[in-house]
Formats: structure tokens, C-alpha cells, sequence
């Protein structure tokens, strides 16, 4: 079945909103994580059991779902600074309410729980929020 498809009957089956937190929590760690929450792994069984299609695999997640639930445009990979929230130049980025660009990923927090960590990441973003967040900060 088509990813966009699958997209759709996700969303008319959950609503745009938990779809929307679905995507979202996909993306939200840098790295991505290597499993998917239990809560997200009950929303494939339960959209694969109403639609009677097969079991989404895990490595099929991201690739369906790769698109900025608010720009409907598809995510492309980039590599960013890891930021630890210290450095002013970095926190403009952060301060802003990022409902209208949530995946733009400008830059990676870091993890306080690493010790070890590169100075860069690769992160997934959509193209659209990241321009919405740059004319908001030229806007300020």
C-alpha cells in the first residue's frame, strides 16, 4: 500500500492531531531511536487490524512516515551542531514557540544523559518549517 495512503487512513481513523504527535515523536530524538514507543507500536496493530493490511514493520515507519505532518512536505537529512542550551548565539532558536516550524531542526539539543558526543548529528527536517523559523527570527 501507498505511504499516502497509509497516511490518510491513519489520520481518519486517530485524528490529525495524534497523527501529528505520531510524526513528531518519531523525529523528536536525535539519533532517531531504534524502536518505537509501545503506545506507537498500538497504533500500527490497531490501523493495520482496521484496514486489514499487514503489520507495519518498524523499518517501514520511516519511510511512510516522512513527511512534516504540517507542511505535508517530505523530510530530507541534514547535519547539525549538537547545542547544549548554554551557548546564547544557539538558544534564539529555542526560545521561539516552534508550533508552526516543529521540524525544522536547526540544531540538536543534547542529551544530558550521553557523556560521549560528536560536535555534529544528522537530523531529519522539513524544508518549510525551517523557512517559517528563519523569517520568524528575522521578524524579532
Amino acid at each position: 500500500m501507498e505511504p499516502a495512503i497509509i497516511r490518510k487512513q491513519f489520520v481518519e481513523v486517530f485524528g490529525f492531531e495524534k497523527y501529528k504527535q505520531f510524526v513528531l515523536t518519531l523525529y523528536e530524538a536525535f539519533p532517531v531511536r531504534d524502536r518505537l514507543f509501545f503506545w506507537q507500536e498500538q497504533m500500527l496493530k490497531n490501523l493495520s487490524e482496521h484496514f486489514n493490511i499487514r503489520p507495519i514493520t518498524y523499518e517501514e515507519v520511516y519511510l511512510i512516515f516522512n513527511q512534516c505532518p504540517l507542511h505535508n512536505a517530505e523530510l530530507k537529512r541534514d547535519i547539525v551542531p549538537i547545542v547544549d542550551g548554554n551557548n546564547c548565539q544557539d538558544m534564539k532558536f529555542t526560545e521561539i514557540d516552534n508550533s508552526s516550524f516543529p521540524l525544522s531542526n536547526v540544531i540538536a539539543p543534547r542529551d544530558l544523559e550521553r557523556f560521549n558526543y560528536p560536535e555534529e548529528l544528522e537530523v531529519y527536517y522539513c524544508h518549510d518549517c525551517r523557512k517559517t523559523q528563519m523569517d520568524k527570527i528575522v521578524e524579532e
